[in-house]
């Protein structure tokens, strides 16, 4: 076997596989080169997602015209010299693989010039090659202008996403490196979205990225326990978030991503924390070199500690000793004052509140306002349980036969010995009492059946639901106040691509803001939704792998039909019980709920006669 020794074009492209993935890997490599450069204003300009044009501008110490074409070659840098500097390694980037990468795949010019030159340089490589190397005129720092990014590797280019997507990624990258480089001026420029920083301090970041009602909802957090300090921003307990996407850390101002520390702040406030949501923080961790590798991987983005344990408690002591005042006063806390918040995060423009919203979108005068969301749990041949409004009136056909769509599809497991398809019909049992607040208790004959109220409620909403979207029968209620969230740039553009799919299954979603959302409209059955917990799980939603439109909508259903009464929570009344055990008879539905949990499980009196020893 001959050993072949690869011609620099195609090792510099191989190396590009792992340096340049796409756009925003791009601008991290030029933006970390101008941060080791020592900028303090830099600028990114985008066009296409980033794909089309790119440019990144700094202020920084620039390079030397003899030393640019030394600058692309394959792991040449300015960072380090010798073997023992991996142990301490000052700079955001070290490999010297960033520049020829970059060039192997689009074509690149940068234009530099020192502060002792009185001229600058201009380089230029197209396909990897050098074609031109001359003197011009050139500000002090440098500038790299990135074009036609994979348009000779077109099985490279396929795989990035669509333009909007990758500024999107892009966007959240300088969010990161605002956040880690809070002395920096950062401006950002595309077709859609201007974004600047002031370079006045970690807060001043903060609220750049965040906005104000992020810095009225934090508290700052300092521990200076040699060699380690920590320092930065975290919410109150009242104020979390659906995603983990606003949690940053930053050791020795480099951006990375560690499961120890954020589980550490997690800890904390796990006791006060609802279902699915998350903390937000910025922490700033200092601490010796050769106390982390960031030598792992050429994204820089994980990295390893000598001693894990102790970074993890000094962690949390610092989120402890920061959020414990405040720990009393989240109990006390209501859906309001979730909801009451700013949405507008634009720079120079003034704020606007949910209720100016509102009335930029009311019914026209003369028209009745629809009245306030409240749960209706059971409605059994178009009567409700709790009254409504004749402008609320809902009917629901007769019992008819279960769903055959292919929705249905894999939602079922064997949980039970029961199939997917057998009925319970409790009408024919005596109900004889309720256990732990949760399971009914039914008996027919020889059989007793524990009914879960919650799958069973969730159930009969969930086949409604479905039966009304494929009917295009569909019930919705406006709300009176839109409920607002916030979501990183990578979620916007998810949730904003599939608008139209959520309005399909009743859920009114509107953009408000770059990445703030309304959600003003909500399917009847699904009137007592927490939307806190909703919007969560809409998020986990538009991030799974599976994407088709059948299969978002039938999860989005599922979550939809957690509006149902809950276990140990809800006391109903017999009235009530009696309204579900109906409307289960009337529906025919199955003995599994939406997720694949069994809704009744039964006993014989044989067995429980066993569990006594009356019979052998």
């Amino acid at each position: 076997m001959k050993i072949n020794r690869l011609p620099s074009e195609i090792f510099n492209r191989i190396a590009a596989g792992e340096v340049v993935e796409s756009p925003s890997s791009i601008v991290k490599e030029l933006v970390e080169n101008s941060i080791d450069a020592g900028a303090t204003e830099i600028s990114v300009s985008i066009k296409g997602g980033g794909i089309d044009y790119l440019r990144v501008v700094d202020n920084g110490g620039g390079i030397a015209f003899e030393d640019m074409p030394t600058a692309f070659l394959p792991h040449a840098t300015s960072k380090i010299k010798s073997i023992d500097d991996l142990d301490s390694i000052a700079t955001l980037g070290f490999r010297g693989e960033a520049l020829p990468s970059i060039a192997a795949v689009a074509d690149v010019t940068m234009t530099s010039r020192t502060q002792d030159s009185e001229m600058g340089g201009e380089i230029v490589y197209q396909n990897g090659r050098l074609v031109s190397h001359e003197e011009c005129g050139a500000k002090f720092g440098t500038a790299v202008t990135v074009v036609k990014l994979f348009d000779r590797i077109p099985a490279r280019k396929k795989f990035l996403a669509k333009p909007s997507r990758e500024e999107a990624k892009i966007f959240a990258l300088i969010e990161h490196l605002v956040l880690s480089n809070p002395e920096v001026i950062f401006k950002f420029d595309s077709e859609s979205k201007k974004f600047a920083s002031s370079g006045e301090g970690l807060k001043s970041a903060v609220f750049a990225v965040y906005g104000d009602n992020v810095i009225k909802n934090t508290v700052k957090v300092e521990l200076d326990e040699p060699p380690v300090k920590i320092e930065g921003y975290t919410c109150v307990p009242s104020f979390t978030k659906p995603s983990k996407n606003y949690q940053n850390i930053i050791i020795n101002g480099r951006y990375v991503e560690s499961a120890d520390i954020s589980y550490a702040v997690y800890s904390v406030y796990m006791p006060y924390l609802m279902k699915r949501q998350y903390p937000l923080f910025v922490l700033h961790l200092t601490m010796p070199y050769d106390m982390v590798d960031v030598n792992v991987h050429p994204s820089k983005l994980q990295v390893k500690f000598a001693d894990t344990v102790m970074i993890k408690s000094l962690v949390a002591r610092a989120i402890k000793n920061a959020v414990m005042p405040r720990l009393t006063d989240a109990k006390h806390l209501t859906d309001e004052d979730f909801s009451e918040r700013v949405v507008d995060r634009d720079f120079g423009k003034a704020a606007h509140t949910l209720r100016s919203f509102f009335d930029t979108v009311s019914k026209p005068s003369g028209e009745l306002e629809p009245p306030p969301v409240t749960a209706s749990r059971f409605t059994i041949n178009g009567v409700a349980e709790t009254p409504q409004t004749d402008n609320n009136e809902l009917t629901i056909a007769a019992a008819s036969e279960p769903s055959t769509s292919a929705v249905y599809a894999d939602v079922y497991d064997t949980v039970a010995e029961y199939s997917p398809t057998e009925m319970l019909i409790p009408t024919e049992c005596k109900y004889v009492g309720k256990l732990f607040n949760t399971y009914l208790i039914m008996e027919r004959g020889d059989n007793c059946y524990f009914i879960d109220q919650h799958a069973a409620h969730e159930k009969i909403l969930y086949d409604a639901l479905l039966s009304d979207y494929e009917k295009k029968r569909l019930k919705t209620q406006p709300l009176i106040l839109p409920f607002v969230f916030d979501v990183s740039p990578i979620d916007a553009e998810l949730i904003n691509e599939n608008l139209e799919h959520f309005a399909d299954c009743g859920f009114e979603i509107a953009p408000f803001g770059d990445c703030t959302f309304t959600l003003s409209q909500v399917p009847y059955e699904c009137s007592g939704i927490d939307f806190k917990s909703f919007v969560s799980d809409l998020l986990l939603l538009v991030n799974s792998r599976e994407k088709s439109p059948m299969v978002l909508k039938e999860r989005l259903m599922q979550s939809a039909c957690k509006a149902a009464v809950k276990g140990e929570i809800d006391d109903l009344s017999q009235s009530e019980i009696e309204a579900l055990l109906t409307e289960m008879t009337a529906r025919g539905i199955t003995l599994f709920c939406p997720h694949g949990r069994p809704i009744a499980v039964a006993f014989t009196k044989k067995e429980i006669e066993k569990w006594f020893k009356r019979i052998v």
